[in-house]
């Protein structure tokens, strides 16, 4: 056997089994409804946080790099704050993570302010949910990375979404006045994190 065949025939046996795990998929497993097991809105393709442009509160850059060893709750402010608002921050961040137990520490809680905020959502953040990272970012980056993958929604602010620690927003969620719509989106984004943090040996 030539060198050339040898080199060939060695190339081969290397990419054998990436072609025959492509095929498996794409012949035996529906992508569709892997994606369908999701309880939330799956973003696709990722949004990398950094196109929302943001800056921690001081208004020195964000380094991405804060984000490894932890996955994140985002939500996404607006400088008000009313009952859809509340129960974002309070039942689906605040509470939902500590349902979590255990994997708790796993999961920061985030806001990202698209304005200064008010002095209702202030008092909120501070007597209610106090502890959450805060930073800044740009409405209009915020908007162009995100809405185009939100069917349904007017826009990306008082919303929720799901960050990987390498910073890609991966799943978003809405937030409800009614506590009975809470209480049901609740247990979507629960189940979501449960799956996400047992298939993670990260956070």
């Amino acid at each position: 056997m030539t060198q050339r065949n040898r080199n060939l025939l060695i190339m081969a046996l290397i990419i054998a089994p990436f072609a025959l795990t492509m095929a498996f998929v794409h012949l035996f497993v529906d992508v569709g409804e892997m994606e369908r097991t999701n309880k939330g809105a799956l973003i696709l393709p990722h949004v990398q946080f950094q196109d929302l442009k943001p800056l921690k509160m001081t208004g020195d850059r964000y380094d991405i790099g804060e984000l490894a060893g932890q996955w994140t709750m985002l939500y996404i402010a607006a400088g008000d704050c009313e009952t859809a608002c509340k129960n974002g921050l309070y039942y689906l961040l605040k509470q939902l993570r500590l349902a979590l137990g255990s994997d708790a520490p796993r999961v920061r809680r985030m806001i990202a302010h698209t304005a200064e905020p008010g002095d209702a959502l202030r008092a909120f953040l501070d007597n209610e949910v106090a502890g959450m990272v805060e930073l800044q970012v740009d409405a209009d980056a915020v908007n162009h990375a995100l809405l185009p993958f939100m069917d349904g929604a007017s826009g990306a602010v008082d919303h929720i979404f799901l960050v990987a620690p390498d910073g890609q927003i991966f799943m978003w969620y809405p937030t409800h006045e009614d506590i009975q719509d809470v209480l049901l989106e609740s247990d979507r984004i629960l189940y979501d994190l449960k799956r996400t943090l047992k298939g993670s040996l990260i956070g």
